[in-house]
């Protein structure tokens, strides 16, 4: 061996030892939260919420005026909770309305056509049923069946943010003694009414046209966490007292004014 040539002065390659690239270090694709721990941790983050106290304590009181016994629950038009925010919340909203007034999974309905199958996993996962059609389609359509969607029993029908023409869908089908049964849980209706020609309102929403002046509602208070999601929703029914009335008005043929009449003074 040379003498200038020391073994401390070797190199091999087998005494490299390779560096992992950071781009297999810091770029792998983090895997999304399943639906139910984002349900969880907004039904905490609800609870914890004195808005939901508020809203809460509405409800309660709106509901032992409309009835003794416990709900059942209608949910139309959420939207689908796996792809929304607000369709999330909404939901683990209701889900924490039921623990309060004590309603089992299995009374509770929803549909909504863009529910996905995540969507639909979920609501099956927790016991509650998912309509397989839509049953608050027109009457006019063939194959409406319209006993099969009268409300036969006190029903929380919860419905935030959805168009008018599904309330008034809704009213049409329980347009009856069923009345009595239907508790909104929604936008306040009157309001989808304002600053709009009645002409218009009577051909497109008869039945909200004539109903929603009656409702009673109490608003629910301003969510500073999800004003979105929440606003302009109000605890409604009819009164008892005016249900008979006001199918009584309206089962009458809608009275036009003649030329002769309009000349009498």
């Amino acid at each position: 061996m040379d003498a200038h040539h020391t073994p401390e002065s070797t190199f091999s390659y087998s005494d490299f030892i390779p560096v992992k690239s950071r781009k297999n270090r810091k770029n792998k694709v983090k895997k999304a939260p399943a639906l139910s721990t984002l349900l969880a941790t907004l039904q905490e983050q609800i609870r914890q919420d004195e808005w939901f106290a508020q809203c809460s304590q509405i409800l309660d009181s709106s509901w032992s005026d409309f009835s003794s016994q416990r709900p059942a629950i209608l949910c139309l038009g959420l939207g689908s909770p796996s792809s929304s925010q607000i369709a999330r919340v909404q939901f683990a909203f209701l889900t924490e309305t039921c623990k309060r007034l004590d309603v089992a999974h299995d009374n509770v309905s929803l549909y909504d056509p863009i529910f996905t199958t995540e969507d639909t996993v979920l609501f099956e996962e927790l016991q509650m049923k998912v309509l397989s059609k839509n049953r608050a389609r027109p009457l006019q359509s063939p194959s409406y069946d319209a006993e099969s969607y009268r409300l036969s029993v006190p029903t929380i029908c919860f419905m935030p943010h959805c168009d008018i023409e599904l309330y008034d869908t809704l009213l049409r089908a329980n347009w009856n003694k069923a009345l009595s049964n239907l508790f909104l849980l929604g936008n306040r209706l009157q309001e989808y009414l304002d600053n709009k020609p009645t002409s218009v309102l009577e051909t497109s929403v008869p039945f909200l046209l004539r109903a929603a002046p009656i409702f009673e509602s109490q608003p629910f208070p301003v969510s500073s966490a999800w004003p979105t999601a929440f606003n302009n929703t109000s605890a409604q029914y009819l009164p008892s007292s005016s249900i008979e009335d006001l199918l009584a008005e309206s089962s009458q043929p809608k009275k036009e004014t003649s030329s002769e009449e309009g000349s009498k003074g």
